[in-house]
């Protein structure tokens, strides 16, 4: 129940099914990665009545999304209990066990505060999982671009700064950007290394906290998310009843900001396309439809990835745009963002979304 495991079920509720959704976490969100909610995925929302997810920004962070799509969801659980198409939504339960047959999924579900298994019977499952279920027997994700680490933290200071600054080692070629969040109520802090490049993760992560320490950040609010955001995707579309969504297709390298976005999008899709493979009266043709299905998500991720290689391609480029520091030892007075920045991200992103009176 990421943003992409959230449209799917709201999607799948709004198209008639039966549904249960489930997530090993709780149900309040704490991830603050930054992301950018792009054209596509605007109007998968708009199609599910949720047309200003972030309050007419561009960017935004997946707590803030996540909360927004959870709000929905717990309305749509409890409109169901009324009458409605029955959905049911579960945290603290995990997956453990799929066993998958020509006509059913059989799922096997664990309480993780109890430890009570329970098992349940489904004619499609939606694996918006991560890829977590490749420990489960399903197909592995391969490598598709370079290794790429970055570090994300989310720190309680406001920002005292206009749009987005950032910096640059010019000797390690690393670059650190500083965003303004929701309501400018705090700010993301953003530590890329260069691609491709052998990382020593503890001796970036002390830069990090040091350039944080020079700004007078403080402590973060969650603690320090470092991961290597190298790209991967499935060899081959799914082919059975599992049909996989966002990361579980494929990982789109975090400088494109297409990874949410991307599973927002095969959510709504999927969600309505097997409401239409559920009713298309035959075995066959509900299979057709939903391997169709599974090869549209596989192709919409080919999409993102060899954007994605192309930004990483002209990362250099990029990266000579930000001033050039001798990091980590910098102070509060960060220059203003590249003359060009702005324009870019237009062309890239789309423009800003019309909020909502």
């Amino acid at each position: 129940l990421g943003p992409g495991g959230c449209v799917a079920a709201l999607a799948a509720a709004q198209a008639g099914l039966r549904a249960v959704a489930v997530d090993a976490r709780g149900p309040v969100p704490t991830r603050a990665q930054l992301v950018l909610v792009r054209p596509g995925a605007r109007r998968a929302l708009q199609g599910l009545g949720l047309h200003d997810v972030t309050g007419g920004r561009r960017t935004t962070t997946i707590r803030q999304v996540e909360t927004r799509l959870r709000e929905a969801l717990h309305t749509a659980a409890a409109d169901s209990e009324h009458g409605a198409t029955p959905l049911q939504v579960h945290w603290h339960t995990s997956t453990c066990g799929l066993e998958v047959g020509s006509d059913r999924v059989l799922v096997t579900l664990r309480d993780e505060a109890s430890g009570a298994l329970r098992q349940v019977s489904a004619r499609h499952v939606v694996d918006a999982c991560g890829g977590r279920l490749e420990a489960l027997g399903r197909p592995r994700r391969e490598r598709a671009g370079p290794n790429h680490w970055v570090l994300i933290a989310e720190y309680g200071t406001p920002p005292w700064w206009d749009g987005v600054v950032g910096l640059r080692d010019p000797a390690r070629h690393d670059m650190y950007l500083l965003f303004p969040t929701w309501e400018r109520k705090s700010v993301i802090a953003y530590f890329d290394a260069q691609p491709d490049r052998a990382v020593n993760v503890q001796a970036m992560a002390q830069r990090f906290d040091a350039i944080a320490a020079g700004l007078n950040l403080g402590a973060p609010l969650q603690p320090v998310v470092s991961v290597d955001v190298m790209q991967r995707r499935l060899a081959r579309a799914s082919h059975d009843r599992v049909v996989p969504i966002g990361d579980a297709v494929g990982t789109v390298d975090v400088l494109l900001g297409a990874g949410m976005s991307t599973a927002i999008e095969d959510g709504a899709d999927v969600g309505r396309a097997i409401a239409a493979a559920q009713r298309a009266g035959t075995d066959g043709a509900e299979m057709r439809l939903t391997c169709q299905t599974n090869a549209r998500a596989l192709a919409r991720h080919r999409a993102s990835l060899r954007q994605g290689r192309m930004l990483l391609w002209v990362r250099p480029i990029i990266e000579r745009f930000w001033p050039a520091y001798q990091l980590p030892c910098v102070d509060r007075e960060l220059p203003a963002s590249p003359p060009m920045f702005w324009p870019a991200v237009r062309f890239i992103y789309g423009r800003r979304p019309q909020q909502t009176a």
